[in-house]
């Protein structure tokens, strides 16, 4: 069970909430000490994402999404807010923020290279395969939950299949024969574009590598 919250409505909360903890003769004193950092279940959010004005602290919601292990989209003109209802799946389906900038153009990246793959693109493509794969193994050292790492796989299987089609392809075997096992690439590719962009695992992924993961998580094992 997941509770969507309306963006201008958190943020209201937000303030609310946290301005309503000061004590009440705080509240009164002019010379209090400004609020610097808020600490949610363990979560510091702090700099930036912390504004004191006349006495009521705000925080940015992206920043307590991500402390909440919630997911922030757009639909339309509106934002929202899922925060799941309790802790016991963040691992798992939560994607850091760290992991997410460092890998959120990848997928675009292999449908591109995939596009040029299927037309017989003139150029050699070897080059732009092998740093596409260099680009997925830089993002590794930013993998801090499962999700993340989920993901990893997930994109480094779409992009280890791209590349045996363009060699296949390269060796004379026909294009459609080439594209027959590229079901699951295409999956892992744009199953995992949409969780970068949402920050969270669905639980409802078809990519290989997700039900895996998503079996060995059920079983009580580490992904």
């Amino acid at each position: 069970m997941k509770r969507p919250v309306l963006l201008l409505c958190a943020a209201a909360l937000v303030a609310t909430g946290v301005s309503a903890q000061q004590p009440e003769n705080d509240k009164r004193r002019t010379n209090a000490v400004p609020l610097t950092q808020v600490m949610i279940e363990g979560q510091r959010i702090a700099g930036d994402d912390v504004l004191m004005h006349k006495g009521t602290a705000y925080i940015s919601v992206p920043a307590l999404v991500e402390a909440l292990g919630g997911s922030l989209a757009r639909q339309g003109n509106a934002a929202i807010i899922t925060i799941p209802a309790d802790g016991s799946d963040r691992a798992a389906t939560k994607l850091s923020e760290a992991y997410r900038k460092a890998a959120v153009n990848i997928p675009d990246t292999i449908e591109i290279l995939r596009t040029l793959v299927y037309k017989h693109a003139p150029e050699v493509l070897a080059p732009r395969l092998d740093a596409l794969d260099h680009e997925i193994s830089a993002t590794q050292n930013r993998v801090q939950t499962d999700a993340d790492k989920s993901v990893y796989y997930a994109l480094n299987n779409a992009s280890n299949m791209l590349a045996i089609a363009y060699y296949k392809m390269m060796q004379g075997v026909p294009a459609e024969t080439a594209k027959q096992d590229q079901i699951d690439s295409v999956l892992c590719s744009m199953e995992s574009k949409f969780a970068l962009q949402v920050g969270r695992l669905s639980g409802r992924e078809s990519c290989s590598v997700f039900v895996r993961a998503r079996q060995r998580t059920e079983a009580g094992d580490a992904p």
